[in-house]
């Protein structure tokens, strides 16, 4: 898909030209409607990254979710209150909708549009109500290079920041006991789209090769997958996320052929863990798993069926692929790298996006 826009020449903010401290205010802007959503995490990282360097708002374009709102100052947008953003820099977190008449009202320094979730049919119009139709500049950031092949409209690449101090290996003395079951997990929101309808088959087979089976986030699957004593179907919680994350042997993720996953920001979560990813070889995380070396990828349930086996079998290469996806995480947000990014959104880098 082309879209066409009269893109306006991007003039440098006037609060750059002096004391880089004194920083317009920087809103996010999403809907902030799950505790577990990929770009609800996405948001809040970078709310968590930006806060140190200037004043930032989180806002929510829907009802946000009571366990961020407890946790984050998340504003709802109120157009007919006069309560919403109106200057300094906007971050469009996600395009779920298209955007109300409020964001024409505003005169921002900056805008930015987060390209994070596979909704093309947003996308230009999104662009357009934006940009007034071509009278300002929209920046976009893409989640993978995936995501922006399949607009084909100028931006840039961005990984979704996550915070690799908090997820890191377990400690696996008390694990691969020769006795044990060997764990098997995914994490996802509970909703059927986030899963596959044969993960269930799936789920079963590897049951009866001695695996047990995790799903946080899996309780839509109850009638598909039985009461076997195996399979465990829990409840999403972003909470308990790292201590689910640890306690497995390997992480197994894929989704509905209704859902693209633009980054798949649990994978690499799960990487970050020291897990051996096994994922279906469809999504923004495929541009960062080198199958055989940190991860591995399949189509089918045969072949995913046979890569959790080997796996199962073989101790020294899940160490050894955990480790690798381990230190490719490491190196994706390396602390230079890092900053980079922060420097992007708080217009210090030079880097534009257009």
């Amino acid at each position: 898909m082309t879209i066409v826009l009269t893109a306006a020449v991007s003039q440098k903010p006037r609060w750059l030209e002096g004391n880089p401290c004194h920083q317009p205010k920087i809103h996010i802007i999403s809907t902030f409607v799950s505790a577990v959503g990929g770009s609800e995490w996405r948001a809040i990282a970078l709310y968590e990254e930006l806060r140190h360097y200037c004043e930032v708002q989180l806002w929510s374009t829907a009802i946000p979710a009571p366990e961020l709102l407890k946790q984050y100052p998340i504003r709802r947008i109120r157009q007919h209150w006069g309560r919403f953003p109106k200057t300094g820099t906007l971050i469009f977190m996600g395009i779920f909708s298209f955007p109300k008449r409020w964001v024409q009202l505003t005169l921002p320094s900056r805008i930015i549009v987060v390209y994070n979730t596979y909704t093309p049919e947003f996308f230009a119009p999104t662009l357009r109500r934006l940009s007034l139709r071509g009278l300002r500049t929209v920046e976009v950031v893409y989640a993978s290079e995936m995501i922006k092949q399949s607009v084909n409209y100028p931006g840039i690449v961005e990984p979704s920041l996550i915070d690799i101090n908090h997820f890191v290996p377990a400690p696996r003395s008390a694990q691969w006991e020769a006795g044990d079951r060997f764990k098997i997990g995914r994490l996802s929101r509970d909703e059927p789209e986030k899963h596959h309808p044969q993960d269930p088959e799936l789920y079963g087979q590897l049951v009866e090769h001695g695996c047990e089976i995790q799903v946080m986030g899996g309780t839509c699957l109850a009638h598909a997958c039985g009461d076997s004593p195996h399979i465990h179907l829990l409840p999403c919680s972003h909470e308990q996320s790292l201590a689910f994350l640890q306690n497995l042997d390997c992480f197994f993720y894929r989704t509905s052929e209704q859902l693209l996953e633009a980054f798949g920001r649990v994978v690499l979560e799960a990487m970050a863990c020291g897990l051996p990813v096994v994922c279906h070889a469809r999504g923004g995380y495929t541009e960062v798993i080198e199958p055989g070396r940190n991860g591995f990828l399949f189509e089918t349930n045969q072949e995913a069926l046979e890569i959790l086996l080997r796996l199962k079998r073989d101790r020294q290469l899940r160490q050894q692929i955990g480790q690798a996806a381990r230190a490719t995480v490491e190196a994706i947000y390396h602390p230079e790298r890092r900053q980079q990014i922060i420097n992007f959104y708080l217009g210090l880098s030079g880097q534009t996006s257009n």
